[in-house]
Order: C-alpha cells, then sequence, then structure tokens
C-alpha cells in the first residue's frame, strides 16, 4: 500500500472500513504516471458537516489497498455569501498536453493553450481556483507525477485574466514563480492556506510576472504575417480581425485590452509586428495603444516610433504623427542609417500632406 495523507495531519492513514463510504461526486480516467498504465482520479465527499472534499488517485484497475494519493486537504469548501451552501475552493481536472505547451482553464470554465518551452507531453492534474461573483482571473496549478520522489509536484501556477468589460475573453496568462509559493506536491498541499496566499499575489501583481503567449494568437500572427508578404491585402485585414475584441456591440475599446494582451514585454519585434500590421489594415487606435506599450518598455526601439507615426497620420493627428517622426529620424541618425529614412518622413514631421 502506497502513503496517503491523513485528513488531518498528513500523516500515513489506512484505508477506511467505513460502513457508508463516501459519495463519489466526480471520478476521471488519466495517465499520470508516465507509463501505459492509467488512474481514477476521483473527488470524494467529505461525510456530513465536512468542510472538504478528498481527492483521490487509484489504479484505474486497482483495490481499495492500492490508494496513490488519498488527501482532504487540497479541495477545503467555502460557506457561499448568499446561502448556507458550501461552495469549492479548486476544482478538478486532468488535461492531456503536448510537449511544449501548457493547456489552462479560463474563468468562463473555457480551455486555452500557451507556450511554455518547459512544458512536458503527457497528462496533467490541474486545481483551478474559483470564488464567487469573481468571473475577472483564476489561478491553475499544474501537478505532474515525479517518478524519483514518487509524488505528483507542482510544475507551474498559472494566474488567468478575462477582460473586465466588453466581452470578457481572456487577454493575459501569467507564470507565477514558484519561488513566491514555494516546492510542494498534492499529499503535502493545503488547498485553504494556499488559497489565501494566491488572493494576495493577485492583489501584488502588477505586470510582474512572464505573460505567456497564446498558441492561436502566435499562430494568427504568423498567417497575416506571411499573407502581407505575399500582397494578399484583402486577406491580411480578414487575420487581423481575430486580433480584435467583440462586445456585440462592436469592437471592444483599445485601452481595455490591447496592450494587456498583446505587449510581450520579452518579445518587443512581435509585439512591433502586430502594431504594424493593426496600422495597415487601419485599425490605427489598436495600432497606437500597442505601439505606445512597446515603446514604454523599449524607448529606442526606432521602427515602433515609424509605425507609430504612420498609424497617428492615419488618424489624421498631424501633431502627434511629426512628433514620432521627428524621433524615428533622430534615432535612425544617431544609427548612422539616415539614407535609409523614408521621404514621407521629412514630409510628414515639416506638415506637408502628400
Amino acid at each position: 500500500m502506497k502513503e496517503t495523507a491523513s485528513q488531518s495531519t498528513g500523516k500515513v492513514a489506512q484505508p477506511s472500513s467505513n460502513a457508508n463510504p463516501p459519495t463519489v461526486i466526480k471520478q476521471q480516467q488519466a495517465s499520470l504516471l508516465g507509463d501505459a498504465s492509467r488512474q481514477n482520479v476521483s473527488v470524494l465527499s467529505g461525510g456530513a458537516g465536512a468542510d472538504f472534499r478528498r481527492l483521490q488517485i487509484t489504479p484505474e484497475h486497482g483495490t481499495g489497498n492500492d490508494i496513490l494519493l488519498d488527501t482532504a486537504k487540497a479541495l477545503p469548501l467555502i460557506k457561499s455569501q448568499y446561502s448556507s451552501a458550501m461552495s469549492d475552493i479548486f476544482s478538478v481536472h486532468i488535461i492531456s498536453n503536448p510537449a511544449g505547451v501548457l493547456k489552462a482553464i479560463d474563468p468562463q470554465n473555457d480551455t486555452l493553450s500557451v507556450k511554455q518551452p518547459s512544458a512536458e507531453a503527457g497528462n496533467n492534474l490541474v486545481l483551478v481556483s474559483s470564488e464567487e461573483d469573481n468571473a475577472v482571473y483564476n489561478f491553475n496549478l499544474v501537478f505532474r507525477y515525479n517518478k524519483s520522489s514518487r509524488q505528483f509536484e507542482l510544475k507551474h501556477v498559472l494566474q488567468v485574466v478575462n477582460n473586465e468589460s466588453c466581452d470578457h475573453s481572456v487577454v493575459s496568462v501569467e507564470e507565477v514563480p514558484k519561488s513566491l509559493i514555494g516546492e510542494m506536491s498534492l499529499a503535502s498541499f493545503d488547498g485553504r492556506k494556499l488559497f489565501e496566499q494566491l488572493s494576495e499575489l493577485r492583489i501584488q501583481a502588477g505586470s510582474e510576472y512572464k505573460k505567456l503567449m497564446m498558441t492561436d494568437v502566435a499562430e494568427q500572427l504568423d498567417k497575416a504575417l506571411a499573407l502581407y508578404r505575399k500582397g494578399q491585402t484583402e486577406a491580411v485585414s480578414t487575420a487581423m480581425a481575430n486580433f480584435l475584441m467583440d462586445g456585440g456591440s462592436g469592437h471592444c475599446n483599445p485601452d481595455s485590452y490591447i496592450a494587456q494582451k498583446y505587449d510581450f514585454a520579452q518579445m518587443p519585434g512581435w509585439s512591433n509586428d502586430l502594431g504594424f500590421l493593426f496600422g495597415e489594415t487601419g485599425n490605427y487606435e489598436e495600432s497606437i495603444e500597442l505601439l505606445n506599450a512597446v515603446i514604454a518598455r523599449n524607448p529606442t526601439r526606432t521602427v515602433a516610433y515609424l509605425n507609430l507615426a504612420d498609424s497617428y497620420w492615419g488618424l489624421k493627428n498631424k501633431a502627434r504623427a511629426a512628433q514620432a517622426y521627428t524621433k524615428y529620424a533622430s534615432l535612425m541618425s544617431d544609427a548612422g542609417k539616415a539614407s535609409k529614412i523614408p521621404a514621407r518622413v521629412a514630409e510628414r514631421s515639416n506638415g506637408v500632406v502628400e
């Protein structure tokens, strides 16, 4: 028999001979051990009046003595603000990932994928936080089996944020450093304590965590750039529509999502390219919002000023355009590239209309 976490102390527990076995609330099948074996992942009732549910992992065709994990600390319950009912703090999901990709659950309970080079292929057990009146963000705690320690260890902590207004879709997925939480396994995981820690981390969040790129967003920009290089203007406009949030009565205000979703601190070139294509397809406000964010982080990114200026010009804001053109020309000259400055820069810097 493998060790299981005691409901009260975390010590080794013996299988119960209770005549009234707990109710199975949810059961999923998975392959969690990195081999051909399969397991049942079960959420069980904690008994009458209990403020927890039990999380149990057993071989798919095993017996009651073959428990891989049995803990009552991982899935605490809290009282509803509106009734005497108890509600879950964490839901349990089995998610299969390809190598280099992590899948997560957003606050609307939709699945999304993000790029994460360190992610291994296979099944992960994911605990997803939830709380009443919060449809804006959640945390995905990704556990994976370690053959050496024979424990289900915490590998990734993702903060998933949805737009607070307009269409309420996902605007960012950020990886929270495990150093802020500490190393842990499912057997030692205290859901109630960690939920409080996560709430504090959200309050302190800001933009300090590494933002991960959603796989569909990356694919869409690759497609749009390929179409642009082929000169397929209409197809580019169609592809760029995928980057715009629509709340049902028209596009969402760019300041409500553009920078938060598409400004990647570690990839300013990627964000600049997207800002450029926004401008090329007439989405000038989106372009300006994103390019200003890129420049704020990277004030010497020369080409971003040219793209920004062109978008201001497209909006007929000639004063702002002239400022950006002038900055672009100055940076180009400082780099010894004055001969490569497009003619429109000087013309528009002086307020001359083509």
